[in-house]
């Protein structure tokens, strides 16, 4: 398959158009709209630039277009390849954000769109008729009390290998933040996701440059080997950054909610996870969904080694430096 890059825009030759068309400027452009209508990026006090404060208190300026085409031609090769898998979104995830701050612009831009008429299922194809959503205004968002006292704390364990007591391989968030594997630009995840809005189920995942798509109704565990083999390499699992930061820009491009429970879409993040949850749990794996009945996102987490009819997982092929 050979490749021609004209005005910045990639196409890959004998794929689905939908599939191998790829504009980094109109990525760029989509994301930082979607993050500064949110409130998510704000003017940097010191360095005068959109950002974000980490949870370290330093500012960790957004990525630039040119940051980002030096990343792409460092990972030139991994970025060809899975591409051509089908991996053809960009996602920008402000990893160095106080998850309570994500949280809250998550909620305001739900409560926004809910005011004014305009939040919709998910679609699985552009075409499909709106159908509005119920929206819980007194709480559009909950989060199990035990998932959030972990968050922003050393509980909570980034891109494990394992979902292990010991010997996990997995980092704290700060570690994230400055490791130049994981965040390309410092604070900031830089990654390239499946353009889908409702993940396969079991049996039905296609075969896409040689890549089976991940299938829905599988265990943690399961998913967390799957991502180990060659044929996933560069591919990691999601975290609740990166669930909320593609939740509200889906949001905001589209007036759709995101990865609904009743459509057999509840996602486990699988880069991340809770080895100490206390109360005779076990290991804890974060999940996230829309819960359509109760009009309400939820954060919450469950065994490491469930597995739960319809609940799905999802990949990033996070660029490094």
């Amino acid at each position: 398959m050979s490749k021609r890059t004209i005005n910045g825009t990639t196409q890959l030759e004998g794929s689905r158009p939908s599939e191998g068309l790829f504009s980094l400027e109109k990525e760029y452009t989509r994301i930082i709209t979607a993050l500064n209508r949110t409130g998510i990026l704000t003017l940097l006090p010191r360095s005068g630039s959109l950002g974000v404060i980490g949870i370290d208190g330093e500012e960790y300026p957004v990525p630039t277009q040119e940051q980002l085409q030096e990343v792409f031609t460092h990972n030139k090769e991994l970025v060809d390849r899975k591409m051509r898998q089908g991996f053809t979104r960009l996602q920008l995830t402000p990893i160095a954000m106080p998850m309570p701050q994500l949280i809250d612009r998550v909620k305001s831009a739900v409560l926004r769109h809910a005011g004014a008429g305009e939040i919709m299922q998910t679609k699985q194809n552009p075409t499909d008729a709106d159908i509005p959503v119920r929206v819980n205004t007194g709480k559009p968002i909950w989060i199990w009390e035990t998932a959030r006292q972990a968050v922003d704390t050393p509980n909570l364990v980034y891109f494990p290998q394992a979902y292990t007591d010991q010997d996990h391989q997995g980092f704290t968030k700060e570690e994230v933040m400055q490791n130049a594997r994981l965040c390309a630009v410092p604070g900031w995840s830089v990654g390239l996701i499946e353009p889908i809005p409702i993940m396969p189920q079991l049996g039905q995942g296609k075969i896409i440059g040689g890549r089976r798509q991940l299938e829905a109704s599988s265990t943690p565990h399961d998913y967390l080997r799957t991502l180990s083999t060659s044929t996933y390499q560069g591919e990691t699992g999601w975290t609740p950054e990166d669930f909320l930061t593609h939740f509200v820009t889906q949001l905001e491009t589209t007036n759709q909610v995101s990865h609904d429970r009743y459509d057999s879409n509840a996602l486990w993040l699988l880069g991340s996870y809770m080895p100490n949850s206390g109360f005779g749990l076990g290991k804890l794996v974060p999940v996230g969904y829309w819960a359509r009945v109760r009009g309400r996102m939820d954060v919450s987490a469950h065994r490491s080694g469930n597995r739960l009819r319809g609940w799905v997982a999802r990949s990033t092929v996070r660029l490094g430096t």
